[in-house]
């Protein structure tokens, strides 16, 4: 029965020390609140008072501006009426009494310096005795006859120089044009197999060079001639393929057809000089297909 009674005495202190703990929790959350609120409240009228003052400052500014652009109105003014006006400074003590400027509008006196002339009573500039080279003006250069020949009895009359003609310039032939006349010489004297590897160095040095059209065709020529009749069909093909409007593509398709002709294949020596009549007709090579068609009965 003791414990009992002490068990609900120790529950009851227990209960009292909670209350008393958050009664005082309590007060300090609301007293922590308060000083939040306050401090807000004093942060918001800081901040309005600042906005008050600068309301203030930006009408002084706005009131200074207007009065800065009503004096330079008032000046354009002035100058448009035909008045040069310029402020005076504020601490000179030789400031002009009228208006708020100065007036340039200064005029030559009557009895001033004239130029040209000089002024009356001046002895420093009075006429002096010595003599004033400067003040001669030289005339023309005297002009000096050129000397007679006078010719004796006997004597050989003296031939004038010829004017020498300035030598035409040579012109320049590129490493390009040179290499391929070479390979051109190298084919008309007979050697095809030196021109066809000259044209196949040019092809490598010069893939882009005007003239790869031409050693294409060439090259084609050196295997025709050779009777090699399907690596000159290949090689003139590749004429006609990459340069089809070029002239060079006019007579390799002359001799694509005669090369089919050649290895027995009437019918494609047929399509390939129909080809050249069609895309080439006023060519060369194109009235020479017109008798190859005839032969062909194409």
């Amino acid at each position: 029965m003791k414990y009992l009674k002490l068990v609900l005495l120790v529950l009851f202190c227990l209960s009292v020390v909670a209350c008393t703990a958050a009664k005082q929790g309590a007060a300090t959350t609301s007293a922590s609140m308060e000083w939040r609120v306050k401090s807000l409240e004093e942060n918001f009228l800081n901040f309005r008072e600042k906005q008050r003052l600068e309301a203030d400052e930006n009408a002084q500014n706005q009131e200074s501006v207007d009065e800065r652009l009503k004096s330079l109105e008032e000046q354009v003014v002035a100058v448009k009426s035909g008045e040069t006006v310029m402020d005076a400074p504020a601490d000179s003590a030789d400031a002009p009494p009228m208006g708020k400027g100065w007036v340039t509008d200064l005029k030559p006196e009557k009895e001033g310096w004239v130029e040209g002339q000089k002024a009356k009573g001046d002895a420093s500039m009075a006429e002096s005795s010595e003599d004033k080279p400067w003040d001669k003006v030289p005339g023309p250069p005297p002009v000096i006859p050129e000397p007679k020949v006078i010719k004796r009895p006997g004597t050989p009359a003296t031939k004038t120089a010829k004017p020498v003609k300035a030598a035409k310039p040579r012109k320049t032939v590129s490493g390009s044009q040179s290499m391929y006349d070479k390979g051109l010489a190298k084919y008309n004297g007979g050697d095809f197999e030196g021109a066809r590897g000259t044209f196949d160095e040019f092809l490598k040095k010069y893939p882009n060079d005007k003239l790869v059209p031409n050693a294409l065709y060439w090259k084609g020529e050196t295997y025709y001639s050779q009777k090699d009749f399907i690596q000159a069909i290949l090689t003139f093909k590749e004429v006609t393929g990459r340069f089809p409007k070029h002239d060079k593509s006019a007579s390799a398709l002359l001799k694509i057809g005669m090369s089919y002709d050649k290895v027995g294949d009437p019918d494609n020596a047929v399509f390939y000089l129909r080809a050249l009549v069609e895309d080439f007709p006023k060519s060369s090579p194109a009235r020479l297909a017109r008798k190859e068609l005839s032969r062909l009965g194409g």
